[in-house]
């Protein structure tokens, strides 16, 4: 499984994500994103290792607002 890179609109869906990932056993750390920050938000994503369709369920069912994903090694 590749590394996932799930930015969200705040820090605070950035920390709430990842506590709940950890909750559930994945190994999950929050960083400032770079790039464009204007068209997605503050500019936090949560890096975590995992099938980026499952991740991005957990986080859906919670509530937790995704403004966009990328997987692979180049993050």
């Amino acid at each position: 499984m590749s590394q996932q890179r799930i930015q969200v609109s705040s820090v605070t869906y950035a920390i709430k994500g990842r506590d709940l990932l950890r909750s559930l056993g994945y190994q999950a750390y929050i960083e400032r994103s770079k790039g464009n920050l204007e068209q997605h938000g503050c500019g936090y994503s949560i890096y975590v290792n995992g099938d980026r369709q499952s991740i991005l369920s957990i986080l859906k069912e919670h509530h937790i607002r995704v403004v966009a994903s990328h997987s692979g090694d180049g993050l």
